[in-house]
């Protein structure tokens, strides 16, 4: 009887996984139900586009998070936002309401970087960053030294007029990621002057194209400053450290104790974070308060689809 029982059991996991394929395959994923909550311990979300669009909570979000710490689900915030340090986001989400936030609980792409860095490159003292304060910070953190913030609004005439690189300067390697502010014609040459010696580390933090950015039109992401630098110097980052990559991925999960079962990851991108959650076995949801959409489902790659789709993270919670 034992053995009927096991057999029984191993033919519904079977049959459940191959209906999960068949979803997958059919670019048909159902919504959340309440067998998706009973079955996970620990939620990964993405932030902007899922939590909030730029500075400004999305309707219902801090209640639907309270609701599912009440419900006993761990929370982990995992963001491709260079310009966001762990400490930064965790401020920033407790601005938008959302109680209970700690900085362990976030993870960006920026601190994904500064890891990089140190771990593959512990030689790298001094990194010339395009990126906002968050990836100067979190470098900060593993003794780099982060260069480039001078250079914010200089144009062509006032790089003649600077001497041009820091000749007197070493520089052991370069971060390229998302800058909404400051950035300019001298910071990008520069990178890419740096980052054409390829005998220095080149990292990018994210291979996002577009945003929200609290914009009506998606804007340009991090993603096109990596690209940017890249063309210019002629040569592929030697890492882009933020989602989807699985190394980053696998961090997450062994910094947090995840478990493939009984993780779900929450994005608003089919091409990096359900790719992310996917490359790891997670359980995958996309948010269509975001980026992309069911027509994007449609084309995305057997990686990229999601096994559900919801219009917010409030349908989430709802099934509680």
């Amino acid at each position: 009887a034992m053995q009927r029982a096991a057999a029984g059991a191993a033919a519904v996991g079977v049959a459940a996984a191959l209906y999960a394929l068949w979803r997958r395959k059919s670019r048909d994923p159902p919504p959340p139900d309440a067998a998706l909550l009973i079955s996970i311990e620990a939620v990964v979300f993405d932030c902007d586009g899922v939590i909030y669009k730029n500075a400004v909570a999305i309707p219902g979000i801090p209640e639907a998070l309270s609701a599912l710490r009440a419900a006993g689900k761990r929370i982990i915030f995992v963001t491709n936002a260079a310009s966001a340090s762990r400490a930064s986001l965790a401020k920033k989400l407790a601005k938008l309401g959302i109680a209970g936030v700690t900085e362990k609980e976030c993870v960006t792409s920026a601190w994904a970087a500064a890891q990089y860095l140190s771990t593959h490159h512990p030689n790298v003292k001094r990194a010339y960053v395009v990126g906002g304060g968050g990836l100067f910070d979190e470098l900060q953190l593993v003794n780099i030294e982060p260069v480039g913030g001078s250079d914010n609004d200089m144009g062509l005439e006032a790089l003649h007029a600077s001497g041009g690189l820091e000749a007197s300067l070493p520089i052991d390697a370069v971060v390229a990621g998302m800058q909404p502010e400051g950035l300019c014609y001298a910071r990008l040459a520069k990178a890419s002057a740096y980052a054409r010696d390829r005998k220095r580390p080149f990292v990018g933090t994210n291979p996002d194209n577009t945003w929200p950015g609290g914009a009506t039109e998606l804007l340009p992401a991090g993603g096109c400053n990596v690209k940017y630098v890249s063309f210019a110097a002629d040569r592929e980052p030697d890492a882009i450290v933020g989602k989807p990559r699985l190394e980053f991925a696998q961090l997450v999960a062994q910094l947090h104790g995840l478990k493939p079962g009984t993780t779900l990851m929450v994005g608003d991108r089919c091409n990096t974070d359900i790719a992310f959650g996917n490359g790891i076995g997670w359980k995958t949801m996309l948010v269509l308060s975001g980026c992309h959409s069911r027509a994007d489902i449609a084309k995305a790659s057997s990686v990229e689809v999601p096994d559900y789709v919801a219009d917010s993270v409030a349908d989430l919670a709802a099934c509680l």
